[in-house]
């Protein structure tokens, strides 16, 4: 199983951060191929500039996009790690969906509509925020955030969002939710098989 942990998140010190690494542990303890993509530690450029976009309508990728594409295609799971940021995702990590989940490689037009490229994924999404599961539940939000962060995305280009967690009020937690939180983000996989030698 190869796992593409695409993490998008400013500080080391944040739980995002430890998520990152928990879930490579996680990976390589199951004997998974782990794979992460730190956007801020790449300096990814999030801005898709005039000239990528007539270069995206020529049909012309950068080598650095093409890189990028090749790692999404080999993944058997994909995991997405960032916070809640004015109701949405991180500006870098945007503009890395904008740039690599482009027409031609994550989705075409077909003769029955749209047709998602990308199948035989499952994609877990980790988000982490500052308000609690409530507040947003009482807007309509969380339903909201799941359609638009894992529907209209990774499901649009054919892949399977298996579950999208959650992590409330993360900069007042204490060490012990965040432990808790740790401990919940990893049990959303499918229990690792286990090997029996005789």
């Amino acid at each position: 199983m190869k796992h593409l942990i695409i993490y998008a998140h400013p500080s080391k010190k944040s739980f995002s951060f430890q998520l990152k690494d928990a879930l490579k542990a996680e990976s390589e303890k199951r004997g998974w191929s782990a794979t992460v993509r730190d956007l801020y530690e790449m300096k990814f450029d999030p801005v898709l500039w005039p000239s990528d976009l007539e270069k995206l309508k020529k049909g012309e990728t950068e080598e650095d996009i093409l890189s990028e594409q090749a790692l999404v295609k080999e993944a058997d799971i994909i995991s997405v790690v960032y916070p809640l940021w004015w109701a949405g995702f991180p500006a870098i990590l945007k503009g890395y969906i904008d740039k690599i989940f482009a027409y031609g490689f994550a989705y075409k037009a077909g003769k029955n509509g749209i047709e998602g490229l990308l199948t035989n994924k499952k994609v877990y999404l980790y988000t982490s925020m500052g308000n609690t599961v409530e507040e947003y539940e009482e807007k309509g939000l969380i339903e909201a955030f799941r359609k638009i962060q894992g529907g209209e995305i990774f499901e649009f280009c054919g892949m399977e969002v298996k579950h999208q967690e959650f992590f409330p009020q993360i900069p007042s937690a204490s060490t012990e939710e965040i432990e808790k939180h740790l401990k919940v983000a990893l049990s959303v996989f499918e229990p690792a098989k286990q090997i029996i030698t005789n």
